[in-house]
This record gives C-alpha cells, sequence and structure tokens, in this order.
C-alpha cells in the first residue's frame, strides 16, 4: 500500500522593509490578516522585529542582499506582498523586491524618481501636472540675473526629507547666502518660485491602477526659513478641491506606472484656488495621518487596505464617512536646551485625546526646530469641529509638562 506524505501547508508571506517604531503598524496590520510576516532591518533590536515570524538584518538600502535572504526562507511559502512605512531608498528596495517576486507595486525603473527630485519633477511636467515654476539651472548659478519679482523662491535638495535643508530666500542676496552652504550648492538643489497659500495633504492609495482619495488635511508650518510641520487638521476647508485632486492622483498614478501603493501628494492652494503640487510619493506618510488621524477622521483603515489589495485579501475602496469627525495633529516643539523633565502619560487625560508621544529621551538636546526630526512630542485629538479638536490638543500638549533648562 501506498502512503501519500501529506503536502505542507503554503505559507504566504508579507515583507516589511523596515522594523523600526514606525513600521509596527504596517506589521500589525499585515499580522491580523493572517500573514505571516518578514521584518528587515539592520538594527537586531529593531521592536517591529519582535512582532514579526521572521527577521533579516540588513540594511533596507541593500535590496539585492535582502533578496538572497529571502530566497533562503522561502521553502514552504510564497511572498505575496512586500511593503514599507519609510520613504526615499525602502520605496526602492520595495519595487526592486516586488517587481523580482513578481507582485504589482511600482516600476524599479521608475522608483529613483521619488528619490531624486530633479527626476520627479521632469516626469510630472511631461504629464502636464501643475507646480510651481522652477528657476532653470543657468539663473540658479546666478543669482544677480534672476529678475526681483521672482523672488521668494523656495530651495530644496534634490535628495532629502524631512523638511532637512528647506529654505526660503527673499532676495537675490538671501540666495546667494543659502547657496553658500554646501548641501545646497547650485548644482545640488531645486530652486521653484513660492506659491503663496494654503497647504494642504491629500491621502490616498492606488488599487489595479485606480486612484482613490482617502482624505484631506491642511497643513501648517513654522515660519520661515524652515518649514516644520506643526499641524494637520481635517476634515480640510479645501474639500470642495475634492475631485480635482482625485484627477491629480490618477495622473501622477499614470506617469510613473503605479499599480499598487499608497500615494501621499502634498499641495499649495493659491488665492484663485489653484492646487499645485509640491511633491508627490508612493508612500504612507508620516504626521500619523495614516495610522492614526485618517481611522479617526474618515472612519478607513488605510494601512490594512492597501496591503489587502497587494496582497488580494478583498480590498475596500474608501466611502465617504456618514459623520465625520474633526480630527487635529499637533506637534510640540521647544527652544533650544536640554529636556530636563515631562510626564508622557499626561495628555491621556485630556478627554477627547486618540494619540500622544514624546520623542526625546530625559537629557537630551532640545533646539529651536530646523527639521521636522527636532520636535519633542505630538497631541492627537477628535471632536465635533476643527475648533473644538484645536483646543483640546492645546490643552492636552500642556500636560505634558515639559521642562526644558
Amino acid at each position: 500500500m501506498l502512503l501519500r506524505k501529506k503536502k505542507a501547508q503554503q505559507l504566504h508571506f508579507f515583507v516589511s522593509i523596515g522594523s523600526g517604531l514606525n513600521q509596527i503598524p504596517l506589521i500589525r496590520e499585515a499580522n491580523d490578516l493572517g500573514l505571516h510576516v518578514i521584518g528587515v532591518d539592520a538594527n537586531v533590536s529593531a521592536p517591529g522585529f519582535y512582532q514579526c515570524d521572521l527577521k533579516i538584518q540588513e540594511s533596507i538600502e541593500n535590496y539585492n542582499a535582502i533578496y538572497k535572504k529571502l530566497l533562503e526562507l522561502l521553502v514552504d511559502g510564497e511572498i505575496h506582498g512586500i511593503m514599507t512605512k519609510s520613504y526615499g531608498m525602502a520605496i526602492m528596495t520595495a519595487s526592486y523586491l516586488n517587481e523580482r517576486f513578481k507582485v504589482s507595486f511600482l516600476p524599479f525603473s521608475m522608483s529613483d524618481c521619488f528619490v531624486n527630485k530633479t527626476r520627479m519633477r521632469t516626469v510630472l511636467a511631461e504629464h502636464n501636472i501643475r507646480m510651481p515654476r522652477s528657476i532653470p539651472p543657468a539663473q540658479r548659478s546666478r543669482p544677480d540675473r534672476i529678475p526681483p519679482d521672482t523672488f521668494p523662491v523656495i530651495i530644496k535638495p534634490v535628495y532629502g526629507h524631512a523638511k532637512t535643508d528647506v529654505r526660503m530666500a527673499r532676495d537675490q542676496a538671501e540666495m546667494k547666502k543659502i547657496l553658500g552652504n554646501p548641501s545646497l550648492s547650485s548644482a545640488n538643489c531645486i530652486i521653484e518660485k513660492f506659491v503663496d497659500g494654503d497647504e494642504i495633504i491629500a491621502a490616498g492609495l492606488v488599487h489595479q491602477g485606480k486612484y482613490y482619495l482617502v482624505e484631506l488635511t491642511d497643513k501648517k508650518t513654522s515660519f520661515p526659513p524652515y518649514f516644520i510641520d506643526i499641524l494637520h487638521t481635517a476634515p480640510s476647508k479645501h474639500l470642495d478641491l475634492s475631485g480635482t485632486i482625485e484627477g491629480i492622483g490618477q495622473s501622477v498614478a499614470d506617469a510613473f506606472g503605479i499599480v499598487t501603493s499608497p500615494l501621499i501628494m502634498e499641495f499649495v492652494i493659491d488665492s484663485e484656488g489653484n492646487p499645485y503640487l509640491i511633491e508627490a510619493v508612493p508612500e504612507f506618510g508620516g504626521e500619523f495621518i495614516p495610522d492614526v488621524l485618517i481611522p479617526a477622521s474618515a472612519n478607513y483603515n488605510i494601512i490594512r487596505e492597501s496591503i489587502k489589495s497587494m496582497t488580494g485579501l478583498g480590498f475596500r475602496p474608501p466611502q465617504p464617512p456618514k459623520h465625520r469627525k474633526a480630527v487635529v495633529v499637533r506637534y510640540v516643539t521647544g527652544r533650544d536646551g536640554i529636556l530636563a523633565s515631562c510626564n508622557p502619560e499626561g495628555p491621556r487625560h485630556v478627554q477627547g485625546t486618540i494619540f500622544s508621544r514624546i520623542f526625546k529621551e530625559i537629557g537630551s538636546q532640545v533646539i529651536d526646530p530646523v527639521t521636522n526630526h527636532d520636535r519633542i512630542g505630538v497631541v492627537v485629538a477628535e471632536a465635533d469641529t476643527v475648533e473644538d479638536a484645536l483646543a483640546l490638543t492645546d490643552e492636552a500638549a500642556l500636560k505634558f509638562n515639559i521642562r526644558i533648562k
């Protein structure tokens, strides 16, 4: 008599590129969907590893090495999706690996557009997507040749994130001074005409090539010369632009060949109501928008639905919420000094607070913020109106009892 060996059950793997604190919402959602998670991180003690089934200790930038290690692990299973909650090179790594494992995402040949802002602008311009006017290279190296009515301008590095080295120049003299910084020489920066108006963030996702807008939020930053995210509020006062923004999102997806991915876009709305695209990236975005604000304001789990879209687990498109909650994300900053004390649990005692976190440890240096990394903490609150939610975040932030000496 012949006995047939029972075939081993094939495991469905999901790979998280990065396993740090910010990746945990992504890892947790994949776990909840019944996927076996493989975490990747250079840090052997990355907190997300503790929620992964398997781990690969490797820099998230070394996509060839990650690919070889993944092949070694895939004995009784196959990869159904590879995503990240990070940015830049992590997107390129996810793109490379998804392409090798034949999972729909973003063509690897286009992925460096989201690292190199010059190439991104080129692609967007080819598809007639409205952006702030760019100052040509010939004028960048000779600020004295730029007409005075061109100013103010925004200067930002070709490669960068978290608003690092983004500056405003109000005249030729300021531009010369800023370009004297080696990290912002005329050869490695982008210079754009400043568009005065409201800033908004459009959070959405692409499913099988179709773009879905999930939420619009209003954004406030610190005063120039630095542009630090201080406040995000939903619902946006520019909800009437939803149809226009959705059309731009579809154009961006088509331009870069995005098939399945979250997509974050930043806009400035001028005085005539025209949206200017500042940046578009195939990622979830930060600022606690995907994991805290959107579930509360739009009643939609964008992280879970993005995973379901990629892995074929029954994607559910966003629907207009029946009762839209107002949600505010407020960041806490401080003056130069040392963080002497604070109460991380304080804001949670304010009714309406749904999230809070201190970013810095006691004894660490605090500075007047130059980049988003210099912020001290965050509070998120919900209420029936934006005004009420703003008041709650004011109260909750004070409950941190931050003392700087």
